[in-house]
This record gives structure tokens, C-alpha cells and sequence, in this order.
């Protein structure tokens, strides 16, 4: 006993020791550590709200109200803060810190009060001198001005103003065009005459099944003309391509809350959620979240949504950088049907037709679930002050859990046949892989920058395909639009019990594409740059394979060669240049099957582009593109009768040309816009007779936009503003014959919005003169909303 109350007083003893000199110690280190504050001010001595400061580029804090910052308990040493404000350049300091020194450092930004509130309160959307360049279009640190290629850029303060929830919605405000969506809701455009469906995500490939969430994007970017040399063929349109950039991790604790509700049932909520991890040095994380659901103005039809998208990067050294994005998208919901003619109708628009604009002929069981994923992986490293090493890993895939998209069909008057088309299950993904090594570099007095780099691509497709309906095989009951009581309802359980006796198999399709290119941007002068491009690629398709006949059929290999040229001058260095380009595209073209037996092997369809403009950028001020561009596309296969039967013939032409306009600029403080005007020219000028000299389907030849609005900068109102926008989109032709057409529409489109440096109140007015129209993805065409509102709440943190 005596022996534990001695050992339990040696215990006691040591304790009180011990915490004595972790007292002590904690004591020397508090009398040691030193503290670092200071203001953030504008030149005329104003205090600035909500400024960060970064301490030694891993850590960040935001200045409260008045300014202030502090960092405290720090060791002595030499410390590099930077101070940030949007919409301005940062300002850096380095200084030593004694042990227990209490440090005073003020950081001052060259701009006034005024012109700071601005900057705040409106934001940075305009300011194009630096939002327009972009690591991408060229893969290559190159300024729009020094870049021959045209391009676009819509980034998020404008996406957040106009309260864009979808990728096409962001299409509004791109020069010449006209937005669109496929039968299963993938975001699709016309441009330049051609259609374009497919979606890059920072550079690389996707597979999407779904649409695009704006919830998730930091930019869109669309990338004018043919564009293969550096992006391939499996993806890319000949009159364009979309890159949506995602939102990315900042250096400080951030983010922003969001409840929107509106017409139909709408209600949406958004989370946007970033931090550095502070115990591991480097490391920031950000997550978006996006939740929907929404009925349809139709008779029939709803739709949910779901959007996860985290983002990591990591900066594990001054050299290396590694990167990680994804996004997990899932819809469910009843997809809207598609509308067509027959090609004896006789009738020339739908507003010559019986038809309820407000009536689906669709059914709420029909129930389908679709699902995209997007992961990415950079890995980044500076081998030298002239090279840098970039490697990039990309997965796309998505799956249908039952997709049922119907067509209809109008037959006269008042019939209508219902055609579905049902994919009862579907994979699919690509696997992209590329290694880029970026220099910068002279060769005597001539400065190169060069991209030299190698890409895998691969795609599957898993899919099982019933279309119900189609020719002239009845299925389901016509609709009787003049009496619809009398019409069947077409629903999930009649649907099902037709698959299950067709025992129809799943097709497998598999392709692989391996490609080397190079690209370099030459100084001759510091004013006359020149860029050449080339890329080989070879594409191997395994065909595709039938789960119930076992047959492989369609496989083919194919080589291509995509060259790129490019001119640009500088009249006025950083501020106006002409330029031309000389820009390229191809499609694999696989072999077919001749009616005599024979098998043709045919070339790459080929599309050739030559542009020529000019680009002024003046800061914030005022920015301007103008282009006029010619593409030529060969190769395209056509139907040639011979002797009663149809043969297939490699010699089919087509031409597009027209004119592009894009002003961005600010008149006076507060106020901004944003206006842009396409017009295209584009016929078949060697093809079947029927559609020899038509215009492509779904193709407009003027498109005009306008978004302009105003804030209030100072006073009690400073942050609230009005925002109007016009679209107007001309005639198309729904079918290649050009004896269908697509009425003009034009869209006025309203905000009023109170924005402040904690949260955000918006209200939006949709389609303001109730247009009806229809929107066509290059075969079928949809009803789009009539008249509609929205109501948002944003807290920010």
C-alpha cells in the first residue's frame, strides 16, 4: 500500500513537473512567435472589405470589414504575402519577422474607391484581357491577340447574371450560334453551318449521357471552324467545338448557398464549397453540389437532377502540381418527345399544323434514368525555366437505365404517328490519355512556343436498341389529333410487354485512336507571329459486335493527316491585329457494303477552313473579333442510282461561308454588354439530287445577340442592377429536302438582381413575349418554354 501511495507521489510530481515545462516552453514560444497585420487600402486611403492575403503562397485569410488582417503565433523568418481583390492585379511583399516582433505591413492597390466598388459589385465579367486567354483552344500560353484561331469565352459572372442553369443556355451569347439538344438531352449548338453535339471538359474528351449542370463550370469556351489538328476527329464538328472549364480550388475558406425557384414546380438548390487543408501544406479542395427538380410545361413530363463535382489539387512543390476534377451527373425524368413530317405532308411550318403547343402526346410512366461521369487527372511538372512536362489522364463515361424518347411523326393533319425509341440499357465511356511538353524558348532572336504531344483515345459502347415504330411497321396506335380523348395512352407496362418479345441483343462497339502532334507559334517580329500545326492520327475501329448473331461487323483502320496554319500581326502591340488561319478537320469514314457485293474502302471526309479578321482588345473597355471564313468540306459520301439499285460514291461536296461579329466592352461605370452577330451561307453543292443546293437542317443564317446591363456602383442602392438580353435566330429547314422550316424566334429575356459582398438576390423573366418556337438537333425538332420566371437567393461565405 505504501508502495503505490510513493509511486502515485512520484506520478503527481512528474505530471506537475512536466506540465510546468510545457508551460514554460509554451510561455518562451508565445514571448518568441510574432504576429504580421496590417490594411488593405485603394490610393485615396479607403478601406477594403474582403480582400485575402496569402502567406508564403500555401495559406490564406480574408480581411474583415474594415480592411484588417492579422497573422499570429508566427516563428521568426521571412515571410512573401500577397494581397488579392478581384478584378485587380496583386500586390506582393517579402519581409523578416523578428522573434516576437509585431509586424505592421499595409498593402495599397493602385485604384480608387470608386472605381474598387465597381469592381465588387459588378465583377469581372468584361474584363477580357485576361479571362479570354486560355490554356486550351491552342495548348499553348498564348494571348487571344497572338492567336489566328477565333474563339469565344463565356465565364461565370455573366453565366450567374443572366441565372444560366444549362451549358446550351450559355450558347445564347456566342457568335452565330444557335442553341440546340439532342432527343437525349446532351447540349448540342449549330455553328458555322454544322452541328455539334459533342463536349470537351478542360481540353479533354467526355462521353456524356446526360446534359451539363452550370453549377460545376468556371467558363465556356467555344472554338470556331474545324479544329482536328490538336483535338482529333471522334469529337470535334466542323464548325466548331465546346470546352466548358470547370471550377477549380482557390487558396482560402470560401464559398456560396443557393436556392432558386420558379414556373413548373422549379425548386434548386446549389453548394459551393471551398478550403485549403491546413494541416497538409498545398492541399485545396473544393466541392460543388447542385440539386433540381422541375415539371414541364407540357401536359406530361418532369425532371430531377443531381450534380457532385469535387476538386483537389495539390501543390506538392514549386516544380509540381498535381490535379484531380470529377463530376457525377444523374437525370431522371420523361424526355421530351421529338417532332417531324413525312415527306409527302405538303404543309411547310408547324404553325400550319393542328397542334396544342402544350400537348406532349408523352405519358409520366415512361420514366428514364441517365447518368455521366467525368474524371481528371493532370499531373504538371517544370522541368526547366523553358519546358514544362504536362500529363493528363481522362475518364468519361455514362450509362442509360432505361431511355425511352419518342418520335413523332406527322403523317396529315390530324395524324400523327408515335414512333419510340427505347435503349433498355447502355455503357458507355472513353479513356483519354495525353503527354504534352510545353516550351518556351528562342532559337537566335526568334521566340518559339511549342507544344509537342501524344494522344490515346478509346471508346466503348455497350448498348441495347428497340426503335418501335419504324418503316411503316405500326406499333402503337396513331394519335388522333382531333380526338385525342379516343387515343390510347401509350404507357411504361404496353411498352415492356412489346421488348420483352423482340429478345432484342446488345451491340458492342469499340474504337481506339493513337496521335501525335506538334504545334509551334513563331516570332518573326514582335509583332508578326505564325503558327504551324500538324497531326497524324491513327484510328482503329474493332466494329461492332452482336450478343445474339455473334457477328462482328464495320471494323476498319484508317490513317490522317491534319495540318494547321496560322497568321497574325499586331498593327498596335496588345491592342489591335489582323489575322488569317488555314484550319482542318476530318471524320473516319468506315467501308461499306455495294448492292453488287463489293466492299468500298473509303477515305477520311475532309473540311478544310480560310479566315481572315481582325481582333481589338482595350482592356476592359472594349473588345471586338470580327472574322469572315470559307470551309470547304470533300470526301463526303452520297447516293448515286445505277441500273435500279443505289450505290454508294465518295465524291460528295459541301460549302459554308459567312460573317462573325463579337463586341464585349463597358460604355461607362456600371454598365456592360455583350453583342455578337453571325450570318452563314452553306449549301450541298455536290450530293443526292434531292438535297443538291439545300441548306444543312437546323441551320440559321442570322443570329443575333444582345446582353447589356446596368449596377449602381455607390450610394444606398450600390449593387442592385437590370439586366436585358436578345436573341433572335432566323429561319432553318427541319429536313435536308428544305421543304419543312423552322419558324425565326426571338427571345427577350430580363434580370433585376441586388448583389452584395454576403449574398445575392435575383430575379429573372424568361422568353418575355411568350414566343413559341422550336429548336431542331438535325433530325427531329422540340417545342421550347413559353413565358416563365425565376427567383434566387445566393449567401455567400
Amino acid at each position: 500500500m505504501n508502495y503505490f501511495t510513493s509511486l502515485n507521489k512520484c506520478l503527481l510530481t512528474l505530471l506537475c513537473s512536466t506540465l510546468l515545462l510545457l508551460f514554460s516552453i509554451h510561455t518562451q514560444a508565445q514571448n518568441q512567435s510574432g504576429i504580421i497585420k496590417g490594411q488593405i487600402l485603394t490610393e485615396d486611403g479607403k478601406n477594403v472589405q474582403f480582400g485575402t492575403i496569402n502567406i508564403n503562397g500555401k495559406y490564406s485569410i480574408k480581411a474583415n470589414k474594415e480592411g484588417a488582417y492579422k497573422f499570429e503565433n508566427l516563428i521568426a523568418g521571412s515571410y512573401t504575402l500577397t494581397a488579392n481583390i478581384t478584378g485587380l492585379a496583386s500586390e506582393t511583399r517579402t519581409v523578416n519577422l523578428n522573434p516576437g516582433e509585431e509586424l505592421v505591413l499595409d498593402f495599397t492597390f493602385a485604384a480608387n474607391a470608386e472605381s474598387l466598388n465597381e469592381v465588387l459589385v459588378v465583377g469581372n465579367k468584361y474584363a477580357i484581357t485576361s479571362r479570354k486567354n486560355s490554356e486550351y483552344i491552342s495548348r499553348l500560353p498564348i494571348k487571344n491577340l497572338e492567336n489566328s484561331q477565333v474563339y469565344s469565352v463565356v465565364d461565370k459572372e455573366l453565366i450567374k447574371e443572366q441565372m444560366a442553369l444549362t451549358l446550351e443556355e450559355s450558347f445564347r451569347n456566342v457568335p452565330g450560334a444557335a442553341p440546340a439538344k439532342t432527343g437525349a438531352g446532351m447540349p448540342s449548338f449549330f455553328s458555322r453551318g454544322f452541328q455539334t453535339s459533342e463536349n470537351f471538359r478542360n481540353g479533354m474528351a467526355t462521353y456524356l449521357r446526360t446534359g451539363i449542370d452550370l453549377a460545376s463550370v468556371e467558363r465556356v469556351e467555344t472554338y470556331k471552324g474545324p479544329s482536328s489538328t490538336l483535338f482529333g476527329a471522334q469529337m470535334t464538328s466542323f464548325g466548331g467545338l465546346v470546352n466548358y472549364v470547370s471550377k477549380k480550388p482557390y487558396d482560402h475558406f470560401g464559398g456560396e448557398l443557393g436556392y432558386t425557384t420558379g414556373s413548373w414546380d422549379l425548386n434548386r438548390m446549389t453548394l459551393d464549397l471551398n478550403t485549403p487543408i491546413k494541416d497538409a501544406e498545398g492541399l485545396l479542395v473544393r466541392l460543388n453540389v447542385a440539386r433540381q427538380t422541375e415539371n414541364t410545361f407540357q401536359d406530361q413530363g418532369n425532371n430531377a437532377t443531381l450534380l457532385i463535382a469535387p476538386s483537389i489539387t495539390y501543390q506538392v512543390s514549386d516544380r509540381l502540381k498535381f490535379t484531380l476534377n470529377a463530376d457525377f451527373f444523374s437525370t431522371k425524368g420523361v424526355v421530351a418527345g421529338g417532332w417531324t413530317t413525312a415527306a409527302n405532308l405538303g404543309i411547310k411550318s408547324f404553325e400550319d399544323l393542328n397542334l396544342d403547343y402544350r400537348q406532349s402526346l408523352n405519358d409520366n410512366s415512361l420514366v428514364s434514368e441517365q447518368r455521366s461521369t467525368n474524371i481528371l487527372l493532370d499531373a504538371e511538372y517544370k522541368i526547366s525555366d523553358q519546358w514544362t512536362s504536362q500529363s493528363r489522364y481522362a475518364y468519361g463515361g455514362g450509362s442509360y437505365d432505361d431511355l425511352y424518347i419518342f418520335d413523332f411523326i406527322w403523317q396529315n393533319d390530324n395524324t400523327v404517328d408515335r414512333v419510340l425509341r427505347a435503349f433498355t440499357d447502355e455503357k458507355t465511356a472513353r479513356r483519354n490519355f495525353q503527354q504534352n511538353f510545353i516550351g518556351d524558348f528562342k532559337i537566335g532572336n526568334l521566340r518559339n512556343r511549342l507544344v509537342v504531344g501524344v494522344d490515346y483515345l478509346s471508346s466503348y459502347r455497350l448498348t441495347r436498341y428497340d426503335g418501335l415504330g419504324y418503316n411503316g411497321i405500326k406499333v402503337f396506335e396513331p394519335a388522333k389529333l382531333d380526338n385525342l380523348p379516343g387515343t390510347p395512352v401509350i404507357r411504361l407496362e404496353e411498352v415492356l410487354s412489346v421488348l420483352s418479345a423482340r429478345k432484342t441483343g446488345q451491340n458492342h462497339t469499340k474504337e481506339t485512336t493513337y496521335s501525335a502532334y506538334a504545334s509551334d507559334v513563331l516570332n518573326v517580329t514582335d509583332q508578326l507571329l505564325i503558327m504551324a500545326s500538324l497531326r497524324v492520327d491513327r484510328y482503329i475501329g474493332d466494329g461492332t459486335t452482336n450478343t445474339v448473331t455473334r457477328a462482328t461487323a464495320g471494323n476498319y483502320n484508317q490513317t490522317a493527316f491534319s495540318p494547321k496554319l496560322g497568321f497574325v500581326y499586331q498593327i498596335l502591340k496588345d491592342k489591335v491585329s489582323v489575322f488569317s488561319n488555314y484550319l482542318n478537320g476530318f471524320k473516319n469514314i468506315q467501308p461499306r457494303l455495294q448492292p453488287n457485293s463489293e466492299l468500298s474502302v473509303f477515305k477520311p471526309q475532309q473540311a478544310t477552313q480560310l479566315e481572315g479578321g481582325v481582333k481589338v482588345d482595350l482592356s476592359d473597355k472594349f473588345n471586338a473579333t470580327i472574322s469572315y471564313y470559307d470551309i470547304e468540306v470533300t470526301n463526303s459520301l452520297r447516293n448515286e442510282p445505277r441500273n435500279g439499285q443505289t450505290f454508294i460514291v465518295q465524291d460528295g461536296t459541301q460549302k459554308s461561308r459567312g460573317l462573325e461579329l463579337e463586341i464585349i466592352g463597358k460604355l461607362f461605370s456600371g454598365f456592360n454588354y455583350v453583342a455578337s452577330y453571325g450570318y452563314n451561307e452553306n449549301e450541298f453543292t455536290n450530293a443526292t439530287l434531292n438535297v443538291m443546293g439545300k441548306r444543312a437542317p437546323g441551320t440559321p443564317k442570322n443570329v443575333v445577340n444582345l446582353w447589356a446591363s446596368y449596377t449602381i456602383i455607390n450610394g444606398k442602392a450600390q449593387g442592385l442592377g437590370l439586366g436585358v438580353g436578345n436573341s433572335y435566330v432566323s429561319d432553318a429547314f427541319l429536313d435536308s429536302a428544305n421543304n419543312f422550316t423552322l419558324s425565326s424566334y426571338n427571345l427577350l429575356d430580363a434580370t433585376l438582381f441586388y448583389n452584395r459582398p454576403r449574398y445575392r438576390i435575383g430575379i429573372k423573366a424568361n422568353n418575355i413575349l411568350d414566343e413559341k418556337y422550336w429548336v431542331s438537333d438535325g433530325f427531329y425538332a422540340r417545342p421550347q418554354k413559353p413565358s416563365n420566371f425565376m427567383i434566387n437567393f445566393t449567401y455567400k461565405f
